[in-house]
């Protein structure tokens, strides 16, 4: 059997993801697919689940992000490990809990990124559903718990980075 594109795959991801799912987690669920990424959300994007091909590492990641400000993002971060134990009952140890960038958090596991085919799409659909009906309900639970705005707040901005001309540069433009 050949292998599927890229598009065929999270297509089918996507399908058998919301097959998947009860009822009162597949409405209200907002999926959407980029090239290499599958992500869903139920509140805020800046809280999604997501898939992720990287061929890069030759690995799969899926899980729950958080993508926003710092404070947004540590916050739900520390919200969540306040639920490793049922988390890491209903999701296996093999899931992480980590900084991703310096201002986003994941909840994670990484799987092979093997050709990929319907049988893998399958295989990820079936974790993925098992991630959102674990972690869900612990989000509806918290969400309350997130200060408002933070979602909002700004990143501060970088030092701009001064701009510097190479002496030899500035002397044959100004002539000997």
């Amino acid at each position: 059997m050949p292998a599927m594109r890229v598009a065929e795959f999270m297509g089918h991801l996507q399908e058998r993801v919301l097959s998947l799912l009860p009822p009162e987690l597949r409405d209200g669920m907002l999926p959407r697919i980029r090239s290499s990424w599958f992500q869903a959300h139920y509140h805020s994007p800046k809280v999604h689940y997501e898939v992720w091909l990287t061929r890069k590492t030759a690995r799969i990641e899926i899980g729950l992000h958080f993508e926003g400000p710092r404070e947004f993002s540590y916050c739900w971060l520390g919200l969540m490990a306040e639920h490793t134990p049922e988390i890491m009952d209903g999701l296996g140890p093999e899931f992480e809990f980590e900084e991703w960038t310096p201002s986003w958090t994941r909840i994670h596991q990484t799987v092979p990124y093997d050709p990929l085919s319907e049988h893998l799409a399958d295989e990820v659909a079936r974790r993925l559903a098992r991630i959102i009906t674990v972690l869900q309900p612990i989000v509806e639970l918290e969400v309350g718990n997130v200060p408002p705005g933070l979602e909002r707040a700004q990143e501060p901005k970088k030092a701009a980075r001064p701009r510097f001309r190479r002496g030899s540069a500035a002397r044959r433009r100004s002539g000997p």
